[in-house]
């Protein structure tokens, strides 16, 4: 069973396979979060791995389970275990305004209007969801959320936001890029409808300062985190 694990002093990581199609599939993270008034997890991860995030999330808090939940975004591998999380504590959730929508089933990711050819052709293959989820309280750029910073890094998704952790000086970024194989890359074209979007998100984050960056899908980079955002920027012409 996978467990979460310390990547800085208040925030642990959970790897979960996310299957995108047939055998192909994907690491995915979750996170916790500690603080003085308990634990915000951030995402939930796909519903197929819903029971091993929730156990993983009893033996992390020792049973308490989390006090609140944020959302990056409301794709299928990041909000399907809110259900599960639901049933075990219901603890209230909170995510961008612009995802709130999506996160109550009034909205169709496949339905966004895009200019880019590769996200037209990926609204054949990408999962979707109905989570009917209540929002307790939808998240506005620059606010504080849980101690930490909220920061809006939309195009892969209209609402999608990362959270800035002042303290541990890490950035949990979403799918605004991606860590696979070892380096860094944007996110899924077929999953991107707003391209042009995505490219000032990603620049929006090397104008940030933080050690750990901490993205959904692939290993964390710790300590150069931003540096290797800038070295990234500056590969795509982007800086």
């Amino acid at each position: 069973m996978p467990d979460f694990i310390q990547v800085s002093e208040h925030i642990l990581r959970l790897e979960l396979p996310f299957r995108i199609f047939g055998p192909l599939t994907v690491p995915v993270a979750v996170w916790l979060v500690s603080s003085s008034d308990g634990w915000t997890q951030i995402d939930s991860g796909p519903p197929e791995a819903s029971d091993q995030m929730v156990s993983a999330v009893v033996r992390a808090t020792q049973g308490r389970g989390p006090d609140r939940i944020l959302l990056t975004h409301a794709h299928y591998d990041h909000a399907g275990g809110l259900t599960a999380l639901r049933m075990a504590w219901n603890p209230p959730l909170m995510c961008h305004r612009e995802e709130v929508p999506f996160v109550a089933g009034e909205m169709d990711y496949r339905r966004l209007p895009t200019g880019s050819l590769a996200a037209r052709v990926g609204r054949y293959f990408i999962r979707t969801g109905t989570w009917q989820v209540p929002v307790a309280r939808d998240l506005e750029r620059g606010q504080p959320a849980a101690g930490m910073a909220v920061i809006h890094l939309p195009g892969h998704a209209p609402g999608q936001v990362g959270f800035l952790h002042p303290r541990d000086r890490a950035m949990i970024c979403g799918d605004a890029v991606m860590s696979l194989r070892g380096r860094l890359s944007p996110p899924f074209a077929m999953a991107t409808p707003d391209p042009v979007r995505a490219a000032a998100s990603m620049q929006r984050l090397g104008e940030l300062d933080f050690d750990h960056l901490l993205p959904s899908h692939g290993v964390p980079i710790l300590g150069q985190g931003r540096q290797a955002m800038l070295d990234f920027l500056q590969r795509r012409g982007l800086n």
